[in-house]
């Protein structure tokens, strides 16, 4: 019989490899268009740096949590810290794709 640890974490795993696909699409491919809350008028250069890095790092914590799980075991710790970080990432990533701190006066003097 496998240990609900391991098949946990095994589960965790998979959704943190989830998280990441479209995240390295967003962040290394330039796809900003991807995100469900992507706002046209926002540089999609700007939207590719922080809201896939963002999103990048919501599948690096969940990834993490998993192999901890499968490693260590149950920590309601470790689950409480896991769903407080996606909250606020989520948040974050959100946001990011909605054109928070981007300004686009700043952008056109760089031009």
């Amino acid at each position: 019989m496998v240990d609900a640890n391991v098949l946990l974490g095994l589960f965790w795993i998979g959704c943190g490899l989830v998280i990441l696909a479209p995240a390295a699409l967003i962040a290394f491919g330039g796809r900003a268009d991807l995100h469900v809350h992507y706002d046209e008028a926002v540089d999609p250069d700007y939207v590719s740096r922080r809201a896939g890095t963002t999103a990048l790092l919501m599948g690096l914590v969940t990834v993490a949590y998993g192999v901890h799980q499968l490693l260590y075991g149950f920590s309601s710790t470790a689950f409480g810290g896991l769903l407080v970080a996606l909250l606020v990432l989520s948040s974050l990533t959100k946001r990011f794709a909605q054109g928070w701190g981007y300004d686009a006066d700043d952008d056109a003097a760089v031009e």
